[in-house]
């Protein structure tokens, strides 16, 4: 029974060696953005919206890697990351926006970063009720869709902020 647990202690050790080797370098703004959004989210010690802000990011994150694996088991991880980098980029500007604006240009910036995530889809989803339902739940202030090319996205937020 010894032997047998030690077998299965070794054989369980050398698969995780193998699935950290498989999980390169490349693969670590989007794993790394999971993590992140998926420990503030469960944080009690955050603020309600810093929460739920980061609840939006874990679902968008894992949303992406969902619809990714979906289209194409074998894909890369790299556009992953792109999106990853792109979506907290995205929601770093929304933030900055909001603190920056009086209370009546907030109702804007919201609207300009929904409109924003609406003309950028990435995967053209037909499930509307599902990636939008940030946008439908009156409870978040992060009014974006899941299906969003964040890369996309982010450079037409940069292209409509550094023109004002």
């Amino acid at each position: 029974m010894r032997r047998l647990f030690i077998s299965f202690a070794l054989l369980f050790a050398v698969a995780f060696a193998s699935a950290q080797e498989a999980v390169s370098t490349d693969s670590v703004a989007y794993l790394e953005a999971l993590r992140m959004a998926r420990e503030t989210s469960e944080n009690t010690s955050k603020s309600l919206e810093e929460r739920k802000i980061a609840r939006f990011k874990q679902f968008a994150l894992e949303y992406l890697g969902t619809q990714t694996l979906k289209r194409d088991p074998k894909s890369d991880i790299g556009p992953l990351n792109e999106q990853a980098l792109a979506l907290y980029k995205f929601i770093n500007a929304y933030e900055y926006q909001l603190t920056i604006s009086n209370k009546k240009a907030r109702q804007n910036v919201i609207e300009t970063f929904k409109q924003v995530s609406l003309a950028n889809p990435l995967f053209n989803d037909p499930n509307k009720e599902y990636v939008l339902a940030y946008i439908t739940n009156e409870g978040y202030l992060t009014k974006f869709s899941l299906d969003t090319d964040w890369v996309a996205a982010y450079k037409e937020i940069e292209r409509i902020y550094s023109a004002q």
